[in-house]
């Protein structure tokens, strides 16, 4: 008995410590940032991490800078934010103060454009000219040294001058854009500007890499309803093409009736040429009469000589 007993106890002690290893493990995936590796998955041209070249199975974790040549791009995960980095562009990814962690809370923009979507919990990008606290947020930000572009595409930015001139909460349900410059322009450090180099199609896709369903989806969806597109403008939507249908039979006399004459083909004649309009010559004054034709003189009649000419005879001489 007393084996048996030590066996079950055993046996039962063996059953609680799986049960426990599973339960800690299960609530190991399901803390922050760690669902998911940081891992890249879109990388095309010259990208460095650390200052090494990179590889699709290179993994890009807080503390890391990421950069990338002319004409290249990359894409990749940590925890539940996803990034997608331009050409020529330059982040530095903080580091937390929990060791080991894979979940971050903040980068810099050093050149560059960069689009992210971010999930809950709040983080802060950083440029050389502005620094915006975010919450559940999908951005788009180019930094330059003397201004820099950022793009509340959808949630909740508390946006400020890094010298501290000028700072706004935007609140944002469709690209809200900002230019942010490193010193005063006409009185001024934050000015509106428009939408540019991003579209919802890559935030959309940027939001399936970690799961989620993008609010954009919706706002168009509700756009299609109104007749507008994302922009304001109207949608042109194509109607979907319908089955030729058969017209109603009618009577012979409304057939006669409604049926227009048969058209006669009439071939194209030539224009008429037009001739330029000829001046109108001017009246000449009426020629002065001629005078009469004068009577021709009549000639003399001929004198004829006469038949027999008569002459005295001679004298005698005695």
């Amino acid at each position: 008995m007393a084996n048996g007993c030590g066996t079950n106890g055993k046996r039962g002690k063996g059953r609680r410590e799986f049960l426990l290893g599973t339960v800690a493990i299960g609530a190991a995936l399901t803390l922050p940032g760690t669902a998911r590796a940081a891992e890249i998955r879109e990388l095309s041209g010259g990208v460095k991490v650390n200052g090494k070249p990179a590889k699709r199975s290179t993994h890009i974790r807080p503390g890391d800078v990421v950069e990338t040549a002319a004409g290249a791009k990359v894409s990749f995960v940590i925890g539940d934010d996803a990034f997608l980095l331009r050409e020529q562009s330059k982040i530095a990814l903080e580091r937390p103060p929990v060791a080991k962690s894979s979940v971050i809370t903040g980068l810099r923009v050093l050149t560059g454009g960069l689009l992210a979507v971010f999930g809950k919990g709040s983080k802060r990008v950083e440029t050389p000219t502005a620094t915006a606290g975010i919450r559940g947020t999908g951005i788009y930000v180019e930094a330059g040294t003397t201004e820099s572009y950022l793009c509340t595409c959808y949630g909740e930015v508390d946006l400020r001058q890094r010298g501290g001139e000028g700072h706004k909460l935007i609140v944002s349900g469709y690209h809200t854009a900002t230019t942010v410059y490193a010193t005063s322009v006409e009185g001024r450090t934050m000015v509106p500007a428009e939408l540019k180099h991003h579209t919802d199609q890559e935030l959309i896709a940027l939001e399936r890499l970690v799961g989620r369903t993008s609010p954009l989806l919706k706002h168009n969806q509700r756009l299609e309803g109104t007749g507008q597109d994302a922009s304001g403008g109207e949608v042109v939507k194509q109607a979907p093409a319908e089955p030729a249908q058969s017209p109603p039979s009618e009577s012979p006399k409304a057939q006669t009736a409604t049926q227009p004459p048969p058209q006669q083909a009439v071939s194209p004649q030539p224009a008429p040429q037009q001739t330029a309009p000829q001046p109108k010559p001017q009246s000449a004054a009426p020629p002065e009469p001629s005078p009469p034709p004068r009577p021709r003189p009549t000639p003399p009649p001929e004198s004829k000589p006469p038949d027999q000419e008569w002459r005295l005879p001679p004298p005698r001489l005695n």
